[in-house]
């Protein structure tokens, strides 16, 4: 196989984790949906067990979104050196555009409203179950379906642009 059959297989491969990824965040986004619906029509207190469920929804909806930056990462950019912003930083980087070999990912306000996102996971990861607080996670929550929408469109376009950089290697 010739180096460049093998780049192509490479952007081939990547597309298909990206999907994979895609559809894994999506049924989470519905996850996430349902028990907001389940939350949204109960009376009182919250009951700590489906904060944790939303929590751990939350937590799992970023992670799958990263998942799919670091592949990114990997493919185009070299990937990034770990470190203390490592998380921020693969953030940030889907927000570059690196001439001549990839356009941006997402633009920086969609970075922003992501970073929310990242925010509560480490929150999440770090902290005990009795610091959840609905009032917290309710906006991350009920905007997950216009957040994976929105993302779901950037990577598409992403993903279009592998096709093509992919078909222009088989010529």
């Amino acid at each position: 196989m010739t180096g460049k059959e093998k780049k192509r297989v490479q952007y081939k491969r990547l597309i298909v984790d990206i999907k994979d990824d895609l559809n894994s965040i999506r049924k989470i986004t519905d996850d996430i949906k349902g028990i907001t619906q389940v939350l949204e029509n109960e009376k009182g207190m919250v009951r700590g067990s489906d904060l944790m469920a939303c929590a751990g929804y939350l937590h799992h909806f970023y992670t799958g979104i990263e998942s799919v930056f670091e592949r990114i990462s990997r493919a185009f950019d070299g990937g990034l050196t770990s470190g203390g912003d490592y998380h921020r930083e693969v953030l940030r980087s889907m927000t570059i555009e690196i001439p001549d070999i990839r356009p941006s990912i997402i633009s920086r306000d969609l970075a922003e409203e992501l970073d929310e996102y990242r925010r509560f996971r480490h929150m999440f990861r770090h902290s005990y179950g009795s610091e959840l607080r609905w009032r917290k996670m309710e906006p991350l929550a009920k905007g997950i379906d216009s957040m994976t929408k929105v993302l779901d469109e950037r990577i598409s376009e992403f993903m279009h642009f592998i096709e093509k950089l992919s078909d222009s290697i088989a010529h």
